[in-house]
């Protein structure tokens, strides 16, 4: 049964068509097959799907409702898959043809700069449209077109081999015919001569059709887990009203609870005894400003003296005379309209003319753009109720009036299932009601194991969430749905996905200026900013009932087989994944390979487009998945990190190849064979894995991204042809093929690194890399080797003058310059003013550097730079200067200007520095010590003896951001630290007081007895070296948090050590060990050993 039954003809077929239109049907391969003599069929192919777009563009949001209409819509879909591969084939016999030639390469397809689209906001157009393509195509099968088939001839067809133009050009014409039969069933079932008067329909208005509309009436008996959220809000709209108008956003996803804390706060006693008006609208998908601005009367107004006013203009002048000397609360409950900027000022404008003080509107949303635009307070983000509140509910909702509440296996199964709904309020909602209605072990057992089938009630969250996802524009909701094949809780890589993204031709953009990458991130960013993902550190995070939901929209398409447990596969799904588990070790699947092999067998494979696996494939597996591999002809992606995929993959079906990701290639073969997929967008075997580079490697012209070791992008030939790199790892040789020329035409290029520049002999061969054409290039890094033998300074001076980069470069890294002076253009105010992170290493003659112009610098590390004495710097983020011998000046700007955004400061084996602005005296420092170093959260300094040294104390205290410190041989008596991650002092020969350390400081400024735990409480990880002064008071180790702990020449400490979870004692001298040297209660988790102790009244366990 077609899974479009019941739904509605929604846009994703007809962005199918026009994303298959603007890739395939382009100017070039419209010459191209002129040449080669299928220009006919292919004209044919683009004009019925012309007819098809028409078609459902007209038919969008009518209700399928019959079986008929829900095949014919799945045959079409297919249909324009078919016509997709068929295409795609014949733009790979393209580029075969364009590389063994040798014309160089072309721009990858996907993107069309000559594409248009055709309209559909008029359905009398389109109809008329309609009937005249129809005609037209008719005309065209029943005829033919004999004057231009002979105007062709057969000059040319001796280009593509007779067997694969003949192929080719049935398979068109037999797609051709089926999708003209398949849109004239939908015109017949639509009748679409009586579809005029749904012209207006729109997916908006769909959506807010089956929108739930909400209410301040509570219908909650009891809010569990918000009351400190509610005082917050409460606090926010009663003190924060200092203008006439202010809006406070409460940002959270579908189901987390958002209206009812707002109704929660609507009702609170505190908010009635301040405001003179409660005021709560529900907003929806559309702002519609006349339909709300009577919402806001309804409760303003008793006697409705609006009822027969149509007029804003009238409406809000009405509102505008009951509303004068109140102060209100508007509550606008469930926005989304994030652009109708001018809407929301209209919307407004009544209520801002009140002049009261403290007028507030308090708007829930999904989004965080809405929240910007709207917001003149920061937002409240709402996030799921904490562990015990959130079981407090789910147990309310579950066992409502039952008494066995307290039985132990129903709260243990209560409880697994509670956990994983991450403290979603409707979730539990949902769940608990289907709990609720047997009260059992043996429902609840099911229902844990089976609980994303088994949510399907009405009130369920995922048609909550479903709402959200209808309301994203096709292309997000194409990519949200394909993240349902990867594990839950996965940990997404941003840039991974958006590769895979654009293999599947999801990602489009017109604008050739701009990447696709970059569109995708956008993507990615909207998706996160709608509640769809998380950002966690540096990946992205899927929560479990967004995955469900995902699952749900794409399981037409989408699949995935866990372990050997698989329901339904359908036939028309095109992306698989499989997830493997350690069957070798698994002792109840003697018989995996079978089982794995009968799931398989359900699988379309000839469809499938992606094939992922996560885990590390058993040998069994490999007969499997090699069968399954073999028949898989249009695979887009294939991913197979666990597997060696030159065991399962066969090296003929490479037509369709766009991103590979394969850790392991064995076979000589199957690499060679690599260099014939065309299409390739991604390869990546790893960056710690070695690939043994084939050659014709040059021939992946639309290669974007090769993730593999430096030794791979240095052996690769010629690579001057891979003009869509945009990562590249160049070696340069002397030898033709290895020039630095080789660069010239690479202007897709957007992170470069160069090594081996001493075989740059002159500023015209550096100019030949053409650096200054990149504008995408963000990442550069230049190294030379054995400088000391290298060029002369004059003659690397002339070599880094001509590898001059464009001015959008982010990060210069330069390693190895024979030179004494900068790059002029390093030290022009216009040629680097994008430049964010200069990094200069081991570039030992260089004498002089200037930052002037650099206004955009934040990052700066200079590394063995043995000549430089003299350095000024901006203001930064991170600044670190290590092995600077003749370094004397280190100047800024003094005072805040210079030291407010420092984060980083690592300064180390600068003997002779003496003057450096950030640390200009210690009666300075003293003074404005609790504004200098506001956001400082690393500070090392060693070997430096003249920037600190007078200091009496070191007053590090008020650095509240400070996470780690790292002193080094310094004369330094006293240290005042807060508290700290990280803590090395080291080689500091009169170094008397911690305030961390030492319980009684000698100076009656250090903190009071009850901080000393405070400063320790958080402390991971401690190192103290050579410091045989130091008086340590407490028992170590100070913090239970401690992980690394390494104590060495104190003299009143014997020398500890914590290493890889086991604690080690070790002493001469040392009788017995009691608690004022050891903290035994924070050696939890620690193997602990003693050794070289004479003597031990204590036993360890």
């Amino acid at each position: 049964m077609s899974g479009l039954l019941g739904t509605v003809v929604d846009a994703t077929i007809g962005w199918l068509v026009q994303s298959i239109l603007d890739s395939f049907f382009t100017g070039r391969m419209e010459a191209w097959t002129r040449e080669i003599g299928l220009a006919e069929d292919v004209e044919k192919l683009k004009f019925q799907m012309r007819d098809v777009q028409m078609v459902l563009a007209a038919a969008e949001g009518r209700r399928i409702d019959n079986m008929p209409l829900a095949l014919s819509l799945d045959d079409l879909r297919e249909l324009l898959y078919d016509s997709e591969d068929v295409m795609d084939e014949l733009d790979y016999y393209r580029l075969e043809q364009q590389i063994t030639e040798g014309k160089g390469c072309s721009a990858p397809t996907g993107t069309n700069l000559e594409g248009s689209y055709v309209s559909s906001s008029t359905l009398s157009s389109v109809v008329k449209s309609v009937c005249s393509a129809t005609s037209q195509i008719t005309d065209w099968i029943s005829h033919g077109r004999k004057r231009k088939r002979e105007e062709e001839g057969p000059a040319h067809c001796n280009m593509l081999p007779f067997e694969i133009k003949d192929s080719i050009s049935k398979r068109i014409n037999v797609i051709v015919n089926l999708l003209c039969s398949n849109s004239n069933s939908v015109k017949g079932v639509l009748q679409l001569e009586n579809l005029r008067t749904m012209a207006t329909s729109s997916k908006s208005q769909n959506i807010a059709r089956d929108h739930r509309m909400t209410t301040s009436v509570p219908i909650e008996s009891k809010v569990y887990g918000r009351d400190a959220e509610r005082d917050e809000i409460i606090d926010l709209l009663i003190k924060g009203g200092f203008s006439d108008l202010n809006v406070l956003p409460v940002v959270g996803s579908g189901g987390i609870g958002k209206t009812t804390l707002v109704r929660y706060v609507y009702h609170a006693k505190r908010i009635k005894d301040h405001f003179d008006l409660l005021i709560w609208v529900c907003v929806s998908t559309n702002l519609d400003v006349v339909g709300l601005t009577l919402q806001i009367l309804d409760h303003v107004c008793e006697d409705r003296p609006y009822e027969k006013k149509s007029s804003l203009n009238k409406l809000q002048e009405i509102l505008q005379e009951n509303i004068r000397n109140k102060r209100f609360l508007l509550v606008m409950d469930d926005m989304w309209e994030e652009k109708d900027r001018g809407g929301w000022i209209k919307l407004l404008a009544p209520l801002k003319s009140n002049k009261v003080k403290g007028c507030m509107v308090l708007a829930t949303t999904r989004t965080k753009s809405v929240a910007k635009m709207i917001g003149t307070m920061d937002e409240i983000t709402l996030t799921g109720l904490d562990e015990k509140e959130f079981w407090l509910f789910f147990k309310a909702c579950a066992f409502r009036n039952d008494n066995r509440e307290h039985h132990p296996s129903l709260q243990s199964i209560g409880k697994q299932i509670a956990k994983a709904l991450k403290g979603f309020p409707l979730a539990a909602q949902s769940v608990g009601a289907l709990l609720s209605t047997e009260v059992s072990y043996q429902h609840w057992t099911t229902v844990r194991d089976k609980r994303k089938s088994l949510q399907g009630y009405d009130d369920d969250i995922l048609p909550i969430l479903k709402l959200s996802y209808d309301y994203l524009p096709v292309y997000l909701q194409r990519c949200f749905s394909y993240c349902s094949l990867y594990p839950e809780d996965y940990g997404f890589d941003g840039k991974e996905l958006v590769h895979a993204w654009i293999s599947q031709n999801f990602v489009q953009c017109k604008d050739p200026t701009i990447r696709l990458e970059e569109t995708g991130h956008e993507y990615l960013e909207k998706l996160v900013d709608l509640g769809f993902f998380q950002k966690d550190g540096s990946h992205y995070v899927m929560h479990d009932l967004m995955h469900v939901l995902a699952g749900m929209v794409s399981s037409n398409e989408c699949a995935t087989i866990d372990g050997l447990k698989s329901g339904a596969i359908r036939a028309s799904v095109r992306h698989l994944s499989i997830i493997i588990a350690d069957y070798d070790k698994d002792e109840h699947v003697s018989n995996s390979s079978e089982k794995f092999d009968k799931i398989l067998q359900k699988v379309s494979w000839h469809k499938l487009r992606t094939l992922m696996l996560f885990g590390r494939s058993s040998i069994h597996l490999s007969g499997p998945l090699r069968t399954l591999c073999n028949e898989a002809k249009c695979l887009r992606l294939l991913s197979v990190t666990g597997a060696d995929i030159s065991s399962i993959y066969n090296s003929s079906n490479l037509f369709h190849l766009r991103y590979i990701s394969a850790y392991r290639v064995s076979n000589p073969a199957f690499r060679q064979a690599l260099t014939r997929c065309y299409h390739l967008q991604v390869l990546d075997v790893g960056i710690s894995g070695n690939l043994d580079v084939p050659t014709d490697m040059n021939n992946l012209v639309n290669l974007r991204h090769l993730i593999a070791h430096e030794k791979v992008h240095h052996a690769i030939d010629c690579v001057s042809n891979m003009t869509s790199l945009q990562e590249l790892k160049f070696k340069v040789q002397n030898v033709g093929s290895f020039e630095i020329g080789q660069l010239q035409s690479m202007n897709e290029l957007v992170s470069l690194g160069v090594s081996q520049l001493e075989n740059v002999k002159t500023k015209e061969e550096a100019w030949a890399a053409m650096l200054t054409h990149k504008e995408y290039l963000e990442t550069m890094f230049l190294s030379w080797e054995n400088s000391s033998m290298s060029l002369q300074p004059e003659a690397a001076e002339d070599v880094l003058d001509g590898l001059q980069p464009h001015q959008n470069l982010k990060t210069l890294e330069i390693t190895g310059y024979g030179g004494a002076i900068s790059p002029t253009w390093l030290s022009s105010a216009f040629s680097v003013t994008s430049l964010q992170i200069l990094h200069l290493e081991e570039c030992r003659e260089w004498q002089i550097l200037s930052t002037h112009g650099m206004h955009s610098l934040r990052k700066l590390t200079l590394i063995r730079m043995l000549d430089l004495m003299e350095l000024s710097v901006p203001s930064l983020v991170e600044l670190i200067l290590i092995g600077m011998p003749k370094l004397k000046k280190c100047t800024g700007s003094y005072g805040m200007d210079l030291t407010s955004h420092l984060s980083v400061l690592m300064i180390k084996n600068c003997p002779q520095l003496n003057e450096l602005t950030l640390f200009q005296s210690y009666s300075s420092f003293d003074a404005e010590q609790k504004s200098w170093f506001p956001s400082l959260s690393k500070l090392s300094i060693g070997q430096c003896p003249h920037i600190i040294n007078n200091w009496p104390i070191l007053p590090l205290r008020e650095m509240g951001a400070l996470k780690e410190l790292e002193l080094m041989d310094l004369h330094v008596v006293r240290v005042s630290i807060p508290s700290l991650e990280k803590l090395a002092l080291t080689k500091m020969p009169i170094l008397e007081y911690c305030s961390s350390l030492t319980t009684s400081p000698p100076l009656q400024s250090s903190p009071p007895e009850g901080d000393q735990n405070e400063l320790v409480s958080n402390l991971r990880r401690l190192t103290i070296h050579d410091c045989p002064c130091l008086i340590v008071s407490h028992p170590l180790p100070p913090s239970a948090l401690i992980s690394e702990l390494s104590i060495s020449g104190v003299s009143t400490l014997p020398t500890m050590r914590i290493n890889w979870r086991r604690f080690t004692i070790e002493s001469n001298e040392l009788c017995m060990l009691d608690e004022s040297i050891l903290a035994f209660h924070n050696l939890r988790g620690n193997i602990v050993s003693n050794k070289k102790l004479s003597k031990s009244d204590l036993s360890f366990k």
